[in-house]
């Protein structure tokens, strides 16, 4: 006979295992913009990864036809998702370092809970409103933590950059939704990330030319790359789709925490990311906003 509970534990397990894999992911990142700029990452990144969901649908024949509008909506979220909102959270990652922007993090769920709010017209209750309030405080704390060990400059441009990226990835997430019955998870990310791809490479031939700084690249930063690409955007994004099986989306969601400080650790120990107590302060006021945000979802 089965016992429920282990098998609820393990999902429980692997849920805590993907955050802290995924917590890997500015690091890894922060490995690659040193060696080669943002905007190549970006290309070779999603360039990847695209290419596996792709084959994946290839294989598996699971790809289904839908309407040339549809594609077209899904090639402009990916666009804004993926490309936009990589330019933000790279160049904040490179401005402001890694454990800066993983507490930074913490914030894209209170973005993408208000931007939902704004835009579907949803009526939040007290609770949420209270976590916002938690939120921006925890902000404010980051900012001057961060300004203690760099300068004012940067800790805003950092701000700046992460929330303007996560709000275009709530912008996605909200305008998203109604294609999460109509379009394979699979498919719909194969669309965007290979779209996001192409664009980049246009980039890149008109704009930017930087393809001959590939042979930049060490064995750690081709490890690196190959890491966010095949792990942090291809595995973890399919194990965390196959755990909304067992936990309700919200209930998932407070396992954001645990990524965050894991990028935080990681930070810590491989570039000696300087950490002041407002910004421990400020990532934790965060955390709890989260949480308690959550929470008040759990009661509707």
């Amino acid at each position: 006979m089965i016992d429920f509970r282990q098998g609820f534990t393990r999902y429980y397990v692997i849920a805590l295992m993907v955050q802290i894999v995924w917590g890997l992911t500015p690091t890894a990142s922060r490995f690659v913009i040193e060696e080669i700029p943002v905007e190549l990452y970006i290309t070779i990144r999603w360039s990847i990864s695209g290419m596996i969901f792709s084959i994946y649908l290839l294989l598996t024949k699971s790809w289904r036809k839908i309407p040339l509008r549809d594609f077209g909506i899904i090639s402009c979220l990916g666009l804004l998702g993926y490309g936009v909102a990589s330019f933000g959270t790279l160049y904040g990652l490179k401005f402001g370092g890694v454990s800066n922007f993983a507490l930074m993090a913490a914030m894209s769920p209170i973005i993408t809970s208000l931007v939902s709010v704004l835009i579907l017209n949803e009526r939040p209750q007290k609770q949420f409103i209270f976590s916002l309030l938690i939120g921006v405080l925890g902000l404010i704390l980051l900012l001057v933590g961060k300004y203690q060990v760099s300068t004012f400059e940067i800790a805003g441009i950092s701000a700046l950059l992460i929330l303007m990226a996560y709000v275009c990835e709530a912008l996605v997430f909200v305008y998203s939704k109604k294609f999460k019955s109509k379009v394979d998870t699979a498919q719909y990310l194969a669309i965007a990330q290979v779209s996001t791809a192409l664009f980049m490479w246009v980039l890149q031939g008109i704009i930017y030319h930087q393809f001959s700084e590939v042979s930049d690249l060490t064995s750690r930063g081709l490890g690196s790359i190959l890491f966010v690409s095949i792990v942090s955007c291809v595995l973890c994004y399919a194990i965390l789709y196959w755990l909304l099986r067992f936990f309700d989306g919200h209930r998932l969601a407070l396992f954001d925490g645990l990524h965050t400080l894991s990028a935080v650790f990681f930070g810590y120990i491989f570039f000696r990311d300087e950490i002041r107590w407002p910004m421990i302060l400020g990532g934790g006021l965060i955390l709890l906003a989260v949480v308690v945000g959550n929470l008040s979802r759990r009661n509707r």
